[in-house]
């Protein structure tokens, strides 16, 4: 029996959407993030709960995978879209997240 989980993305400066994620245990959920097109240089995070001081994975790399774990991120700068990739999910997985732009640094 899989079991489902659901993520739910908070809306936060630099990022213009929030949604729910829904993914079953030990498969894959794919979340796009649009970003604020003044921020597309700034470093992008992916992080739970509702502070983004300890992120699942972070880039400042633009066109590239980054891998941190089973976390995956991708900053496609033209578009102003970074994707996260969460592959295994497991119950801790659970919960709410933020994708989230440093929008200390340009």
């Amino acid at each position: 029996m899989k079991i489902i989980w659901t993520f739910t993305l908070l809306m936060i400066p630099g990022v213009v959407s929030s949604m729910s994620v829904t993914g079953y245990s030990g498969g894959v959920v794919n979340i796009t993030c649009k970003s604020k097109k003044e921020y597309t240089a700034n470093t992008k995070y992916f992080c739970k709960g509702k502070r983004p001081d300890n992120p699942k994975s972070k880039t400042n790399e633009s066109d590239k995978w980054v891998q941190s774990g089973r976390f995956s991120l991708y900053d496609d700068r033209s578009s102003s879209v970074f994707t996260v990739i969460i592959r295994d999910l497991r119950e801790e997985d659970s919960g709410t997240y933020q994708c989230a732009v440093d929008i200390t640094t340009k």
